[in-house]
């Protein structure tokens, strides 16, 4: 991404987050999330390490299990990568997202994803440019 993000335009990111995980989590993204593919896009991305810190620190919240712990990694991880890697935000959720998928998605909300990426302060031509390639 180019220069132009716009941390001024952030609204609520942790709604944001929350809300782009969640359409995700609605297309069953769960399963991917605790598969090998996923271990693998994570390293290919560097960012395993990130997942497991993740992963162990819902481990330790008494009142996560299952499904729950995952989603609560999930939405963890991408806050880190939002304000760790900002530039690289839209361009590493799209891969997960075309890993998911397995490079088909159509069947995905994308609509809805490219409009949390706005809200997020990526300027709207940027993020149809990632969604191009």
């Amino acid at each position: 991404m180019q220069e132009s993000w716009d941390w001024t335009m952030v609204h609520d990111t942790e709604k944001t987050i929350k809300d782009l995980a969640a359409w995700l989590w609605a297309r069953d993204i769960g399963d991917y999330l605790s598969s090998e593919q996923f271990s693998l896009f994570c390293r290919q991305h560097h960012v395993a390490d990130i997942w497991r810190e993740y992963l162990d620190l819902s481990h330790d919240i008494p009142h996560l299990y299952g499904s729950a712990m995952i989603r609560n990694t999930f939405v963890l991880f991408l806050h880190h990568i939002f304000h760790s890697r900002p530039k690289e935000f839209p361009a590493l959720v799209i891969h997960l997202l075309m890993d998911f998928s397995q490079g088909d998605i159509r069947d995905l909300p994308v609509g809805d994803l490219k409009k949390d990426l706005v809200l997020l302060g990526y300027p709207e031509q940027e993020i149809e440019q990632e969604f191009s390639h």
